[in-house]
Parts: structure tokens; sequence; C-alpha cells
């Protein structure tokens, strides 16, 4: 049995989208070919090649896995992000948040440093002196002009991405929906606007961006070109049917039978999110027994479910 490995909703995060068109040649170059490149994982979660891992999965395809060594969760982020970076276009929102993310994770790193390097020197001047003795200063460069020379990118730019990869993961945590609208540039806002999302509550933030999403689809609809716009409204009014000479019982609206199979498929993305990201934050040896019985019932439920509806969609 294949092992199964974990989805990071963070890691998954730093993933580069792919267009309809992109995922389809993915997919049938691993069909014909295989799966060539190996996936990366660590600690049991896939670090690189998530679609790859998923397609491989669902077709029950072979593939090969590489366990990568890292020392802390910021040097995986760390070495995700620089391998991103050049596979995308930095007027993407998605090469800012990467970009943002690296950034974050090298200040954690070097916090992290300095502050062990700090113990360290405590420790020794408690032993040599038996007093706390005087702090050593590290001097460390200012990571984010490390990194912009390595982009070709100003520093104050780097800084600035970090505040946006902080805004976007707080969204994320809140509505993966919208972060995913927002890397995609399906949702264009400003940065002043990126961090008032950040700060609403969930409810107010989905509705924000189901609101944000219908106004560009409307935006899209209206840069149709005159001509276009004029022709249509003609086939539609030729198309319309005469109004009666009487008039009855008000006309029900349209039945849609994929209405509420559409309307499953848009909410079940969101459980797998809540899901996934309950499993990763949360350490199981400290939840009450009577939490973790109370949410397998819901599970086994829920499964039960799933398992019925697929038979129905698969007869």
């Amino acid at each position: 049995m294949k092992q199964v490995w974990q989805i990071d909703p963070e890691f998954k995060r730093l993933s580069v989208p792919l267009s309809p068109e992109e995922e389809r040649k993915l997919e049938n170059s691993l069909i014909r070919k295989g799966c060539m490149d190996p996936i990366a994982v660590w600690h049991g979660c896939i670090l690189d090649g998530h679609k790859r891992y998923e397609i491989c999965s669902y077709e029950e395809m072979d593939y090969k896995t590489v366990e990568m060594n890292f020392v802390s969760r910021e040097d995986a982020i760390i070495w995700i992000c620089k391998k991103r970076v050049e596979e995308s276009s930095a007027d993407k929102t998605i090469y800012k948040y990467l970009v943002g993310k690296w950034y974050n994770a090298e200040k954690t790193r070097i916090h992290a440093k300095r502050k062990e390097e700090r113990r360290k020197s405590l420790d020794l001047a408690i032993k040599q002196k038996g007093e706390e003795g005087q702090l050593v200063s590290i001097p460390v460069n200012r990571i984010s002009k490390v990194i912009a020379v390595q982009i070709s990118m100003s520093y104050n730019s780097v800084e600035s991405y970090g505040m946006l990869a902080k805004f976007l993961d707080e969204i994320a945590e809140k509505d993966e929906v919208f972060f995913t609208a927002l890397i995609e540039n399906k949702i264009v806002v400003s940065f002043e606007k990126l961090r008032k999302f950040a700060q609403m509550d969930e409810t107010k933030l989905i509705g924000i961006r189901r609101k944000l999403l219908r106004e560009e689809d409307v935006k899209m609809r209206r840069r149709k070109p005159h001509k276009k716009q004029t022709e249509e409204r003609t086939q539609a009014e030729e198309k319309k049917p005469a109004t009666p000479l009487e008039v009855g019982i008000k006309d029900m609206p349209q039945f849609d039978p994929d209405m509420e199979f559409r309307g499953l498929a848009l909410t079940i993305p969101t459980w797998i999110n809540a899901i996934a990201r309950t499993r990763a934050k949360t350490d199981i040896e400290l939840v009450s027994e009577p939490t973790k019985a109370q949410l397998a019932v819901s599970l086994r439920r829920l499964e039960e479910q799933i398992t019925q509806t697929l038979e129905v969609i698969e007869k």
C-alpha cells in the first residue's frame, strides 16, 4: 500500500497556480510519460509536487519521492520559495507572496539563531563568572538587502512583500477561496485594502469575497465590444417569447438540475481546508478523549454520506 503523504496548507499555498491549460498539459504528460520528477517530501508532508501527487494518486500511477533534509520549517519554506520564485513572473501576486514568505522565514530563522546564541553566551558567562555577565552583540546583515540582491529588487520592496505575505496568510486562515482568488489575480486590490481584509472576521471576509468576485464577473462582461453587445441584445430580443394576452400565475424560474451539486462542489473545498488546517495546527496528544470521540463520530457520518453520494454518482 502506498504511503499517503500529508498536505500542509502553508506549504501548498506556496505552489505557483496552474492555468486550466497548463494543468491539462501536465496531466497528459504524466499519463503518457509517467512521473519523471520525484515529489519532494519532508517529515511526511509534500513540499514540491502537489499537483503531480494529486494526479498520480487519482490515476493510480507510480511516482518517486525524495526526502529533504531541513533543520526547521523555515528552512523548508525558504527552499520552496527560492525554487518557485524562479518559476513565477515578477508582475504576479504569487511572486510577491513568495518573496514575502522567503523574507519572513529568513527573519524568523535569524531571530531564532540569535536567541540561541544569546542563550549559549549567557550560559557560558554564568559558568565562567558565576554571574549573568554581558550578552554578546551578534551582528547580522539586513536580510532584505541580501534577498534583494539575489532577485534584482529593492530591499524596500522585499520588506513590503513581507507584510503582503503576512496579510495574505491571515486571509487564508479565514477564507482559503479568497486567498486563492487573490493569488491567481482574479481579485486585485490595493495594499491598504488587503490590510483591512486581513483584520476582518471570517463571515465578513467571505461576504466581501463573494461581492468582489461577482463584480469582477460583471466587469468582464462589460468589456465586450459594443457591436457584440448590440448583436447579443438583438438576438435575445428575437428569442424572447411574445407576452401572453392573458396574465396568469407568475412563471416559475427555470429548473436547474445541477444547482445543488454545483453548490456542494463549491462548499467541499472549504471543509477540506478546514480539516487540513486543524490537523496541522493541533497537537493530538493534548486533545481530550471526549472531544476526539465527538469529532470521530462526525467524520464517520460525513464519510457515510460521501460513500452514499459516490455510489449514486458512479452508477
